[in-house]
């Protein structure tokens, strides 16, 4: 058995979509509209690994809210997606450049085998990066 994707549901596909492909230089393997279920799902991959992210887009699962506007019901529980890199440095530094929000900058872990950051994206998605050390 092999891991072959996650998925997530977005509030803002278009803003995920730019997140993942302009931030995390993911692309677009496959795009497709269920008109029965009025959901857009698209596929990312990257170019390093089998792995995809399913971005589901489902109007039914929004709802309005007087306080907050429009919310997901989603109820789900996740943790985060994590990326190896070679130079969480140089990565970190390009993708605070393209607007990138970091909640925690690269650190060490405790026994210096990694270095680590941590930056969401447009749904508040939880991304880690992780460069290993032999």
């Amino acid at each position: 058995m092999k891991l072959i994707h996650a998925a997530i549901k977005t509030a803002n596909l278009n803003k995920s979509l730019s997140f993942y492909t302009d931030i995390l230089n993911m692309h677009i393997k496959e795009k497709k509209y269920i008109e029965a279920h009025k959901t857009t799902l698209v596929f990312l991959q990257d170019d390093e690994s089998n792995f995809e992210i399913e971005l589901i887009s489902d109007v039914k699962e929004k709802t309005e809210d007087a306080n907050f506007g429009h919310i997901n019901v989603l109820n789900c529980s996740f943790a985060h997606f994590a990326f190896a890199t070679d130079n969480i440095d140089r990565d970190f530094i390009a993708m605070k450049e393209k607007g990138a929000v970091f909640t925690r900058e690269p650190f060490y872990s405790l026994d210096k085998s990694m270095k680590l950051a941590f930056v969401k994206d447009p749904d508040d998605n939880m991304i880690e990066l992780i460069q290993y050390f032999k």
